[in-house]
């Protein structure tokens, strides 16, 4: 909630953005800011919850009667996929959600859309994915989704590196046998002609200097994306800049879903400017 937001807490409905840690989520304030500028009796908060508790915290929003939805973030995406009780077609596959809407009943209706979001914020900064050569790093929550969607979108070829080498091949054989035309890897030993590396790991958060993957091969014609929205210029991002490639923050990837999200949440989301925080380019949310 921003300073001079009025809640009134009689019918105000409470937004939940799920997580830990917690601090570095950029969600709550975009929305808010949203939420004040319609003067809509609405806030979401971030809520720092451990994993042991998520099964309780999820029992606790089934009876949240003015909680419409949440947003869920690392380390919770796989969890919370577990304790919804419908799923849309690609978080069945994935495993994974990041946004749940509670029904009137009390269901949890789940849905992975970062790599929606991912996509949106692709073609914002004027790159398509169709027919290129994707690099992405980590096959977590956000990276497996953004990998599904790079595959969905038509690349010609996907390399996936994960520490967790059943997780790896898990998601690379789920990737073959919905989009076969995509050719896929598990190495990469050179950024040298990727049109798109992405680093989806948590690698680079809250001044973490380590990244995926050695910078000295890339290229300047390689678009550079990150996952991490805290700090915004992330090591990965600050080299790949310096090298002179086009990048794309995660706070980019966090607006392109804004109103995917919100829409599954049931928030009347316009055809309005979408506030940023001035650390991106203004964007647009399409009308629904």
């Amino acid at each position: 909630m921003t300073e001079g937001q009025h809640i009134s807490w009689k019918r105000t409905l409470v937004y939940a953005m799920i997580g830990h840690p917690i601090a570095q989520v950029k969600s709550p304030a975009t929305f808010n800011r949203y939420f004040e500028e319609r003067k809509m009796d609405a806030v979401m908060i971030p809520i720092d919850v451990v994993p042991a508790e998520v099964v309780n915290f999820f029992s606790f929003l089934r009876g949240w009667r003015n909680c419409p939805g949440c947003i869920v973030t690392i380390p919770h995406k796989q969890e919370s996929s577990r304790q919804a009780d419908e799923l849309s077609p690609r978080a069945r596959d994935l495993g994974a959600v990041n946004v749940i809407r509670r029904t009137e009943e009390g269901k949890l209706v789940g849905d992975m859309v970062d790599g929606l979001g991912f996509l949106e914020a692709l073609q914002r900064n004027g790159f398509e994915v169709e027919g290129k050569r994707a690099a992405v790093f980590g096959a977590g929550g956000a990276g497996s989704a953004i990998a599904y969607s790079i595959a969905q979108a038509g690349a010609a070829e996907l390399a996936l590196v994960d520490i967790d080498i059943p997780r790896q091949g898990r998601l690379l054989e789920l990737i073959a046998s919905r989009f076969p035309l995509v050719k896929t890897s598990t190495q990469v030993v050179s950024l040298a002609g990727f049109d798109l590396a992405v680093n989806a790991t948590p690698l680079g958060m809250n001044r973490d200097p380590r990244i995926p993957f050695p910078l000295d091969t890339l290229r300047s014609s390689t678009f550079v994306a990150d996952v991490v929205t805290e700090p915004d210029i992330t090591p990965w991002l600050a080299g790949a800049r310096e090298r002179g490639c086009r990048i794309q923050t995660g706070y980019e990837m966090t607006l392109g879903q804004f109103a995917i999200m919100g829409r599954h949440m049931g928030i009347e989301m316009t055809g309005e400017r979408v506030l940023t925080t001035g650390l991106t380019p203004q964007c647009t949310v399409s009308p629904p």
